[in-house]
């Protein structure tokens, strides 16, 4: 009997404390404490669940992404000088990548360090990883894919030529043959401008287009070209200039990561390709893009290409 006595009393111990932990029908007011536990275990509850070997398993329990971008290069990527907030649609690409990474709760940029690039720096920037990625009007091409890896295309554009209003003398592509234009030091604008003008155009390669904008205005050069998205942020700050010609390239913009040798960015890509299909499915590109792109482009899409 008295071994059924301490039973019960054990059994009724563990009634007790259970109900105090909240298994009652009558749980006791939250206390600051619980709602903080609450929390907390919503959270972790909502944080995604990543394998162990995937470099997303590595970056969540750092607790950081380096993102590597450019300052002064609106409407994608732009360091308010008055704020130092970091504003544009590449900018909120990577908040929603860091979203992807640690949940929806958390603020994004808890999660990220800023990286500032220029386009010679990109793929240096991720082979001696300085960055975890690159989100900077990252053109894919086939000499990258060689040194680095890429996602899927997150944006589309094709490259024009920027002009102040009052020049009649260039309309096309082939108008800059014997012309100063003004590109990014490597950059594949530099490259396509030789390729369509068969090396006529004389070029003049700074390490920003908002420099290059400067160097039109000030007579440096005849003409800016690069991706129109770029160009319509430089038309905002100068309204006295005008974008003309055709598309004479194409630029499909990928993510640019440090390529998978030792298992070291283990998943990452495929992570990075299913996330980007679920954001433009989900129509929060397309909202990203009606923020950032739509003022100065005059169009709306729901998908790179649509």
């Amino acid at each position: 009997m008295r071994g059924i006595g301490r039973i019960l009393a054990t059994g009724m111990a563990v009634l007790f404390v259970a109900a105090a932990c909240g298994g009652g029908a009558t749980p006791a007011a939250p206390t600051a404490t619980g709602k903080a536990t609450a929390a907390a275990t919503a959270t972790a509850a909502t944080k995604p669940k990543f394998e162990l070997s995937h470099y997303t398993y590595s970056l969540q329990a750092k607790g950081k992404i380096r993102v590597g971008t450019q300052e002064n290069n609106p409407p994608f990527s732009v360091k308010n000088p008055a704020t130092s907030k970091w504003e544009g649609f590449d900018v909120d690409i990577a908040r929603e990548l860091a979203k992807a990474i640690w949940g929806p709760g958390d603020d994004p940029d808890t999660h990220i360090e800023w990286v500032p690039v220029t386009s010679a720096i990109r793929v240096p920037t991720l082979t001696d990883n300085k960055a975890d990625v690159i989100i900077k009007t990252f053109t894919i091409n086939e000499e990258r894919k060689k040194q680095i890896d890429f996602s899927d295309i997150y944006f589309f554009t094709g490259q024009r030529i920027l002009v102040k209003k009052a020049n009649t003398d260039i309309k096309e592509v082939a108008d800059l043959a014997g012309k100063t234009v003004c590109a990014q030091k490597g950059s594949t604008s530099e490259k396509n401008i030789s390729t369509a003008t068969q090396d006529k155009a004389k070029l003049l390669l700074l390490d920003s287009y908002p420099a290059c904008l400067i160097a039109m205005q000030q007579g440096q050069a005849d003409a800016v070209s690069t991706d129109e998205t770029i160009l319509f942020g430089l038309v905002m700050q100068d309204g006295n200039t005008k974008i003309v010609g055709k598309y004479f390239s194409d630029e499909p913009y990928g993510i640019g990561v440090k390529q998978n040798k030792g298992g070291d960015r283990q998943g990452f890509v495929p992570f990075l390709n299913t996330w980007v299909a679920t954001i433009i499915k989900d129509g929060t590109w397309g909202k990203l893009y009606e923020k950032h792109i739509t003022p100065v482009s005059g169009d709306k899409k729901q998908a790179p290409k649509g």
